[in-house]
């Protein structure tokens, strides 16, 4: 595999060309543009729902397109609000994620895009199927857009449980979104956290916690005017929800988690038994894959 430059120069929009996927094709283009990136949209037939619908709905024949192949691509080019200098269209057949994941590595993807599932009757937006197995199977790193664009991304939040992987977050982000504002929040349920209320053992903590973060960004390859401004935080709760309210009081439009395979951040992203950040955080949510040689991408 080629190393991965920062920002991609290849990236994969997979749509299924509802009117939510808009919002992943509206982002997915910004993203072109700014990066002078090559935009690939990918879109997956499955002949076997596409035959059960026809029958029952068959359509007049003077309806019956004999390439819907053509009326798809002419549909995402009509979907496409400004003009994207190096696109792509492809379309396949079968299973969506494996359509997807197969095009990404043909066409030499650097990330795939995608959006979420339509909310459901408490307002939440769960991922999809697809969605979620691309999420937990891809070797990219996965943009999950849940929000419309208003232009390039300007407040991002990147969560840290301070192993290589959140760190290579870090520094994806920053090569990324080079002009972009960025926060770093390590946030954990400590045990007993009362018991050291008022305290020196508090204190010493609270100085130890401040160290750690700090040699977190100090041995990051993060350009120096950019780890200069960025703001640090350690917060003493439940990660989703201490990166849910950051994202609604302070409107970061982007959270990143740079993690791999069962680590702990990645548990806290697809599951287990607390809400899912990628299902709590309000904001787009990006997963930065750490690489490691000769291992498997992602658990089960």
């Amino acid at each position: 595999m080629n190393p991965i430059s920062h920002p991609p120069k290849r990236i994969l929009l997979a749509t299924d060309l509802s009117a939510r996927g808009d919002r992943a094709l509206d982002r997915a283009a910004q993203l072109s543009r700014q990066w002078g990136a090559e935009l690939v949209i990918v879109h997956a037939i499955d002949r076997k729902m596409e035959s059960l619908s026809d029958l029952a709905n068959p359509l007049p024949s003077w309806r019956r397109s004999p390439t819907p192949e053509l009326n798809i691509q002419k549909q995402i080019r009509r979907d496409l609000r400004e003009e994207v200098d190096h696109l792509k269209i492809q379309i396949g057949e079968g299973d969506p994620a494996r359509v997807i994941l197969d095009t990404a590595a043909r066409e030499g993807c650097e990330m795939i895009v995608l959006g979420m599932a339509q909310e459901d009757i408490s307002g939440r937006m769960p991922l999809g199927s697809t969605v979620e197995h691309l999420v937990r199977k891809s070797p990219l790193s996965v943009l999950v857009v849940k929000n419309r664009p208003n232009g390039p991304y300007r407040h991002i939040l990147v969560g840290t449980d301070f192993t290589e992987e959140s760190r290579y977050g870090l520094e994806v982000a920053a090569g990324s979104f080079p002009g972009s504002r960025f926060a770093v929040m390590h946030a954990f349920e400590m045990p007993y956290r009362a018991l050291l209320s008022d305290t020196t053992l508090s204190q010493e903590f609270a100085a130890m916690e401040r160290a750690t973060i700090t040699e977190f960004l100090r041995d990051s390859a993060v350009p120096a005017q950019v780890r200069d401004g960025i703001k640090t935080m350690i917060e003493h709760g439940p990660p989703g929800l201490m990166l849910r309210r950051y994202v609604e009081e302070q409107h970061a439009d982007l959270t990143v988690i740079g993690a791999y395979g069962r680590g702990f951040l990645f548990h806290l992203l697809m599951g287990g038994n607390t809400p899912r950040i990628v299902d709590s955080v309000p904001s787009d949510v990006l997963l930065v894959r750490a690489h490691r040689p000769g291992a498997t991408p992602l658990g089960d």
